[in-house]
């Protein structure tokens, strides 16, 4: 598992810390200019990309918490979990793009999309990885659970013995 963790040096500290300045950097750039080029608030005269952009940002939050948070415990799950920030981080980086250029966000756009069906295609055996560990999981819990319940049907019924107290 150790090394899976440092095969992919995107995912290491240092790489990390420099992909949220990107985005940062990259986002504040595009709302200066989407501002300066724009008379109207973008959320009136954009009702579509500007509640799609803000979902994605705020899946990038929580995908970023998630991500420290596998991190610290030493999970193998958070390269998934920080593809799943890099991807939400890309796509609202294109969605005001698409609002400044609507051609060239449209082209990107399409390019986000290949890559990003290339990458959970790829991730999608991480994913069936996961769900089979909690599936089997699941199935042991209840097949003790039965046993347990199976074994005490099967024990005779013994006596309840009163515990009284003296005053």
């Amino acid at each position: 598992m150790a090394e899976h963790l440092r095969e992919n040096p995107a995912f290491e500290k240092e790489s990390i810390l420099i992909q949220h300045g990107v985005f940062a950097l990259l986002i504040g750039t595009l709302n200066i200019q989407i501002q300066m080029n724009s008379q109207s608030n973008p959320l009136d005269s954009h009702d579509v990309v500007m509640p799609v952009f803000l979902v994605t940002l705020f899946i990038y939050a929580a995908a970023s918490v998630a991500e420290v948070m596998l991190r610290a415990r030493e999970s193998a799950y958070y390269t998934l979990v920080g593809k799943l920030r890099l991807f939400a981080g890309a796509l609202a980086a294109v969605l005001l793009l698409a609002i400044l250029a609507p051609v060239l966000g449209c082209i990107i756009s399409v390019v986000w999309a290949c890559i990003f069906m290339g990458v959970a295609y790829e991730s999608s055996q991480e994913l069936y990885t996961i769900l089979s560990q909690i599936t089997n999981k699941l199935l042991d819990m209840v097949t003790r659970l039965i046993a347990r319940v199976r074994s005490r049907q099967k024990e005779p019924n013994q006596p309840r013995v009163q515990v009284t107290t003296c005053p």
